[in-house]
């Protein structure tokens, strides 16, 4: 009989369980939230967006710059601004990244569209060296991924990259975790923040060992377009807020043939200037209208009818 009581029980739970999922309780929400607020505080604070709280003002109008953080980071990303941690922020948080502060001291207030924070080199010639391979791809894969990501940026600008031997201006790196650049340099593992680059005339730049790298094609991240935009912070420019722009900071895969989005040509244009072909070239005379008039034929025109004019006022003086 105990046991008959005892099966009619189990099915009458079983039967509830399926008809009405449990939900957690209250608390278990406002940990969950918490957990999440604290993890976005981290990420806010690290790509500039929140100052660093210490422990006297940590808890003093926590919420409020919060919520101005978070506003911040909408409008830099092109999002729905709501000053919420809602689903959309909190997926836009999780995206592969480049590690440098989106704001520094000199544009945390004034985003950009290109933002170049004032570093840059004083000569035209950059060397670069690869001191740390993968071994996820061949070494001369590796090179050639940095060799066309530079490229990128010389198509544009008088600059010319040398790779050498000796030490270079840019040393290149695959390392793990904290590898000696400080606390907030510290890679993460697979995904979030993928590479890091510094400003001139430093320009060392280093990537994740951790992530899956790939050069254009296979399933992975692929080496060139980051290289490419962390080669632009070794230049001198920071993140732009143009989210089609190479220099937007969460990574993007690139359709084949991809070039520099004009929002990064002005910008690193803006520190170096065009290049020395497009600077010395003679501007093309313009010779016609959009409508297709001859210009040459007009001026010749006008110079007829002035001399004719000139003409018959001396002859009218005589």
């Amino acid at each position: 009989m105990k046991l008959h009581i005892f099966i009619v029980n189990a099915l009458l739970l079983l039967e509830i369980s399926q008809a009405a999922p449990i939900r957690p309780f209250q608390d278990e929400l406002s940990f969950r939230e918490s957990i999440q607020a604290k993890n976005a505080d981290v990420f806010f604070m690290r790509f500039g967006y929140m100052k660093n709280m210490n422990t006297r003002t940590r808890h003093v109008n926590k919420a409020v710059d919060r919520k101005e953080a978070i506003r911040k980071f909408q409008q830099f990303n092109g999002m729905n601004i709501t000053g919420e941690l809602d689903q959309e922020t909190i997926e836009k948080i999780k995206q592969p990244r480049c590690g440098v502060a989106d704001f520094n001291d000199s544009s945390r207030d004034r985003p950009l569209q290109f933002n170049a924070p004032g570093y840059k080199w004083s000569k035209r010639r950059i060397t670069w060296k690869l001191t740390g391979f993968t071994n996820q791809l061949p070494n001369s894969t590796q090179t050639s991924a940095f060799e066309s990501a530079l490229k990128k940026w010389s198509d544009v600008t008088p600059l010319i990259f040398e790779n050498t031997d000796s030490f270079p201006d840019i040393e290149i790196l695959f390392a793990r975790g904290n590898h000696g650049d400080g606390m907030y340099n510290a890679f993460d593992g697979p995904g979030r923040v993928l590479a890091h680059a510094f400003y001139p005339t430093d320009g060392d730049t280093h990537f994740d060992e951790d992530e899956t790298w790939i050069f254009r094609s296979g399933t992975g991240t692929d080496l060139e377009v980051v290289a490419a935009h962390e080669f632009g912070h070794a230049l001198g420019l920071g993140h732009s807020q143009n989210t089609a722009s190479l220099m937007a900071p969460f990574y993007k895969r690139m359709d084949p043939g991809w070039q520099l989005h004009q929002d990064d040509i002005t910008g690193i244009q803006s520190l170096y200037g065009v290049p020395e072909d497009q600077l010395s070239a003679p501007l093309p005379s313009p010779t016609t209208t959009s409508s297709g008039i001859n210009l040459k034929l007009i001026h010749n025109i006008k110079y007829i009818i002035t001399a004719f004019v000139v003409y018959r006022y001396i002859l009218g003086m005589l």
